[in-house]
């Protein structure tokens, strides 16, 4: 029987090619989406289990409090003091190792080769506490010696080809000046570890490259590098928790006590809870730590894409059954034979689900070569390093099997029972009457459209705020600047080059620098002001910044050149570092806790420039302050390009690149770009969820097909009726299609008020958002009309224009 069943099945799907089509297609469309976003899923709880000891390895992170010891609600942070590592080791049994890291991008450089590459700094236990296999070298001495360095696969590869790397020279430039490091080593950097590197270096090495940090070498007051301990097995993390707060109250006790006695600190001596111990499998999926090594992810991401694939699999599955509903009444004799020789219920219902598995695995297996097909553009898309073998690893195959078998079972459940309780004489008689079916039918339809208006409405949403935050006006100049990155190269110099060569350049519409450009990292400066916290993020800038810029002042004036008291003891603010400190008048009031160096102290207020948009739009504008104090150098030369002359500008901007910097490679971005990056996460985000909604809507209109198809059948002597009694193929059409936009219709206003739920719960996270109004909802509600529409054309457009006759021969 089970030949024979297969055997029918087989034959079904070569009489009714566009049926099996149809079917098997759609089903896997909605799988092959369903496997791209699980994949993506996995990965994302999956993250850092490549560390074999990964179970007994914890990153160290330090809260904020306010000065009465409560916690601030302030994102944490993993940057801790430089003696923590050494001392909990010493001082806790349970520590068994510990590893520091500091990370810096740095010029690496073999031969005439040179390229950016992110270096880091990190104790020898580094590869013993992290799972990075050495496909050469050996990992218990390749960071013995001070002059050894360890490069990922993918440099080595860069810099040596196929050759060996083991024992060859590269330089890293360190302070100004390229230094030689041996190769030690040449290790497999997993995709999904928050721990990367492109080079590593001994922790040692960290010195040369910043020398101030030696100072605070043993100090507690600093926070300088991120910090992992490996822990003994079978420790808990009520006794890490335990041990920690005593080892607080030794080395932030004397800390705390002299803060109180400032009248800074208001608690009896630090927080119990001042460090905590952060398991490493938790650090990817935690947004509530501020980023070390690696970015942070937001769980609900990976949340919404769970539910994303599962809903389009639904989708498909549903588009399946209401194709195996259309087909029903025309298999109702088939099952009336059957049950008249003998055929059980049972084995009649056997029978469909049989038929539900094996388009299943069809479908599976098609969904599998599109995954196949579709995994590079959706690697490119998400950032990720995905790849099929995935799918037949362990919990994955499993779950790939499961996948099967619930398609199966939901896409053939209601055909199989519904058919399986005819009854053979009806059955014979062609008197089958399947009015529940059409009914279900119609309700699946609405879920179906009800699931694609809500993700198409995300999808609209999305895009409208994205579109919002790249046209939003920021308070600056950010189209058409270029940025060229200094490094550790004297700034005033190259500046100074540039201003020489480029002077009038008739390219260039200015040219300025500062300490830090908007886009990226940037120096804060906090003190207590009347007994609250302020923290100003501190730009170093040229007197001619603030107009090259176009930063548009409130009040006061800007920079003087030829005000030597300008460059020592002037500030300019912005209007939210005015809100901050309370002031009514701020020009002439001085920053008396300001202490930026000895020669730079207690400036005075001379400007207020409008508040303007330097990070990201997801927070409020924060207070901010500009000098020109010649302590702190520039790293960055901003040259605003005129749009028309971009490649000309570039040009001038590296033939006085190689005059000032002849042995380093002229790098350079564009600031709209580095600004685009705070908004990578949702960008992403916006694509996939615009290419799963474009999947749902497609497999929801061949069930919308299928269903067409289904009341066309039934409703063929109807139309006979009505044509032979006058009626015009426009009236049988409209007829016809009022049904299914009655269908659309009722999803769009079950989806709608989920939908808007859900937008304005994104929109959240936004300091700045898009108004999003009625016009998203009313387009998406629009499209999914029309979509619907064109989905059910060819048969009602077919059956107005049928021959009535035929139609009427068949009663």
């Amino acid at each position: 029987m089970l030949k024979h069943y297969l055997l029918v099945a087989l034959r079904g799907l070569r009489r009714q090619k566009l049926y099996g089509a149809i079917n098997v297609g759609g089903l896997a469309l909605g799988l092959a989406c369903c496997l791209l976003l699980l994949l993506f899923v996995r990965d994302e709880l999956t993250f850092d289990r490549v560390h074999a000891d990964g179970d007994r390895v914890f990153r160290m992170i330090r809260h904020d409090f306010n000065p009465d010891g409560t916690r601030t609600g302030e994102p944490s942070t993993p940057w801790v003091p430089i003696p923590m590592g050494p001392d909990l080791a010493a001082e806790v049994p349970e520590v068994e190792a510990y590893v520091r890291l500091k990370y810096a991008d740095l010029l690496v450089r073999r031969g005439t080769h040179a390229a950016e590459q992110r270096v880091v700094f990190a104790d020898p236990a580094v590869l013993d506490v992290f799972t990075f296999p050495l496909r050469a070298g050996d990992a218990a001495t390749a960071l013995a010696r001070p002059d050894g360095v360890v490069l990922s696969e993918t440099v080595a590869r860069q810099l040596f080809g196929d050759g060996v790397a083991v024992g060859q020279v590269v330089e890293i430039r360190l302070a100004g000046a390229f230094v030689p490091f041996t190769v030690t080593g040449v290790a497999r950097v997993a995709p999904n570890s928050t721990v990367w590197f492109d080079v590593l270096l001994p922790f040692e090495q960290v010195f040369s490259l910043y020398p101030r940090m030696r100072s605070v070498e043993q100090a507690y007051n600093a926070t300088n590098l991120v910090t992992y301990v490996r822990v003994r097995e079978g420790t808990s993390e009520a006794v890490l928790a335990e041990k920690l707060a005593a080892f607080l109250d030794r080395h932030f006790g004397s800390h705390y006590e002299a803060m109180a006695a400032e009248g800074y600190w208001k608690a009896d001596g630090p927080p119990a809870d001042l460090y905590a111990f952060q398991p490493l499998h938790a650090i990817h999926l935690d947004p509530d730590v501020h980023p070390g090594l690696t970015p942070p992810s937001d769980p609900l991401y990976a949340r919404v894409l769970a539910a994303i694939a599962l809903a389009v699999l639904l989708i498909a599955c549903i588009n399946f059954t209401t194709l195996a509903i259309g087909r029903s009444a025309a298999r109702a004799k088939e099952v009336g034979v059957r049950k008249a020789v003998g055929a059980r219920r049972g084995q009649v219902a056997a029978q469909f689900w049989g038929e539900a598995f094996l388009m299943s695995a069809l479908a599976l297996g098609l969904g599998v070569g599109l995954v196949a097909l579709f995994l590079p553009t959706f690697n490119a898309l998400t950032g990720k390093a995905l790849s099929l073998g995935e799918l037949g690893a362990g919990p994955l195959a499993l779950g790939l099997g499961g996948l099967l078998l619930l398609a199966a079972l939901l896409a053939g459940s209601y055909p199989a029972l519904l058919l399986a309780r005819l009854r053979p004489v009806e059955s014979l008689k062609d008197r089958v009457r399947l009015g529940g079916a059409g009914r279900f039918a119609r309700a699946l339809v609405v879920v179906q459209f009800a699931l694609s208006v809500f993700l198409l409405t995300g999808a609209l949403a999305m895009s409208h705020q994205m579109r919002f935050l790249q046209e939003r006006d920021l308070g600056f100049h950010r189209d058409h600047v270029v940025v060229v990155p200094l490094g550790d190269l004297d700034g005033e110099a190259v500046l100074a080059r540039f201003r020489e060569r480029l002077g009038g350049h008739p390219a260039l519409l200015g040219l300025t620098a500062t300490s830090a450009s908007f886009g990226t990292g940037t120096s804060s400066y906090g003190f207590q002001h009347e007994g609250r916290e302020v923290e100003i993020v501190v730009y170093r800038v040229e007197a001619d910044f603030l107009e090259t810029m176009g930063i548009e002042l409130a009040a006061g004036r800007d920079f003087d050149p030829a005000l030597p008291t300008d460059s020592t003891a002037s500030v300019v603010v912005n209007q939210a570092t005015v809100a901050a400190m309370g002031w009514d008048d701020p020009l002439g009031r001085t920053l008396d806790e300001l202490e930026w160096s000895p020669d730079f102290t207690a400036p005075a207020v001379v400007g207020v420039v409008e508040d303007f948009n330097f990070r990201s739009l997801h927070t409020p504008v924060e207070p901010a302050l500009f000098m020109l104090s010649p302590d702190e150098p520039v790293r960055y030369v901003l040259a605003r390009v005129r749009p028309e002359r971009t490649q000309e500008a570039l040009a001038a901007l590296e033939a006085a690149w190689e005059a000032a910097a002849p042995e380093l490679p002229f790098q350079y971005r564009f600031l709209d770009e580095d600004l685009a990056a705070f908004y990578e996460t949702e960008a992403r985000w916006a694509l996939i969820v615009r290419y799963a909604t474009l999947f749902a809507f497609l497999v929801a209109c061949l069930g919308l097909f299928g269903l067409a198809a289904l009341a066309v059948a039934q409703r063929t002597k109807e139309v006979g009726i009505r044509k032979a009694l006058g009626a015009s193929a426009a009236n049988i059409a409209a007829l016809l299609t009022t049904g299914f936009a009655r269908l659309v219709l009722v999803a769009v206003v079950v989806a709608t008020p989920l939908a808007y739920l859900a937008v304005e719960r994104w929109l959240e996270t936004f300091a700045y958002r898009a108004d999003l109004g009625p016009g998203v909802f009313l387009l998406a509600g629009g499209l999914a009309l029309a979509v619907a529409l064109v989905a059910t054309s060819f048969h009602t457009l077919r059956a107005a224009s049928a021959d009535p006759v035929e139609a009427l021969r068949n009663e």
